[in-house]
Order: structure tokens, then C-alpha cells, then sequence
């Protein structure tokens, strides 16, 4: 999977979160589940720059 730093657009973000939300594997350590919340934190950040930018480009 692409990091989130590196996605260029709103809907490749939306893309990745969609995998990680679909994974379905069980999480077998505390240390799992916090690098998991990591990732997905690190995508919804990207996605909130990317949205920002979108909205303030001038017109």
C-alpha cells in the first residue's frame, strides 16, 4: 500500500482508508493495534490537507 504522504488526490486517500476499513484480520497485539490507528490517522490527515487544499485554490 502507497503511504499516505504519497497519495495525490481526495479519492486515492478515500481508496486506501476503504482497504483498511475492509482488512479483516485479527489483531493479535496491543503493538498491531496501535501501528493499524497510526495508519489510518496518517490517511484521515491526508485527506483532511487534501480537502483544504481543494477548497482555498483560487477561483
Amino acid at each position: 500500500m502507497k503511504k499516505a504522504e504519497d497519495c495525490e488526490t481526495v479519492e486515492e486517500v478515500q481508496a486506501y482508508l476503504k482497504v483498511l476499513d475492509e482488512d479483516n484480520r485479527l489483531i493479535q497485539t496491543p503493538e498491531e493495534l496501535e501501528r493499524i490507528e497510526n495508519e489510518i490517522l496518517s490517511y484521515t490527515n491526508r485527506l483532511a490537507a487534501l480537502l483544504l487544499k481543494k477548497n482555498f485554490r483560487p477561483h
